[in-house]
């Protein structure tokens, strides 16, 4: 089995050593250092950010893709909290999470499986007006819903809504099929 010093080194053997994505570009912003990793599929606009603080934590590991607006606007303010994979009862705790074991097996549960739910857009000449996401897997019903219209407060409250708009085009996105996971997440668990 491989030893990992830190969450960098082991984010980048395994979505590197998967095939489906290369080498990362790197920046600094603030305190949190950002990986972006790009699918080596040609015909995928996927890519995997992934935030490192100062300290060794990982704060987030989130997937973007243009052609789901709506999930990546959910996934831009979402981050990992210390209890996140913790089977002892609690919940939250600080922000970010230590490289153990745990989390270790979390994440590569995250990568394996990949997303799930669907985005539901409302479009109109080719621009994502509104969309729903569907991600609860406790309530199917249960959806976020963005807006892109740059209508104010008291047009989106009061005005016409955008499913009842003439020429509105629907499409559903399954999320699987912009990142169905890691099908060789490191040969052995860790």
């Amino acid at each position: 089995m491989q030893k990992f010093r830190n969450w960098k080194e082991f984010i980048n053997q395994v979505l590197i050593d998967s095939g489906q994505f290369e080498n990362s570009t790197s920046e600094l912003i603030n305190q949190t250092e950002i990986e972006t990793f790009k699918s080596t599929d040609q015909n995928s606009l996927t890519v995997i950010r992934v935030g490192y603080l100062k300290e060794g934590l990982l704060i987030y590991l989130q997937i973007f893709n243009p052609t789901v607006p709506g999930y990546n606007k959910y996934v831009e303010g979402e981050y990992f909290y210390q209890h996140d994979f913790s089977d002892d009862g609690k919940t939250y705790g600080n922000p970010a999470l230590e490289f153990n074991e745990r989390n270790r097996n979390g994440i590569i549960s995250i990568l394996e499986k990949g997303l799930k739910g669907k985005e539901v857009q409302f479009i109109k000449n080719g621009k994502v007006l509104k969309s729903k996401l569907y991600i609860a897997e406790f309530d199917s019903n249960f959806n976020y819903t963005y807006d892109f219209t740059k209508r104010n407060f008291w047009s989106k409250i009061f005005g016409q809504k955008i499913d009842k708009i003439g020429g509105i085009e629907k499409r559903e996105i399954e999320l699987n099929k912009i990142f169905n996971g890691i099908k060789n997440v490191l040969q052995q668990r860790v």
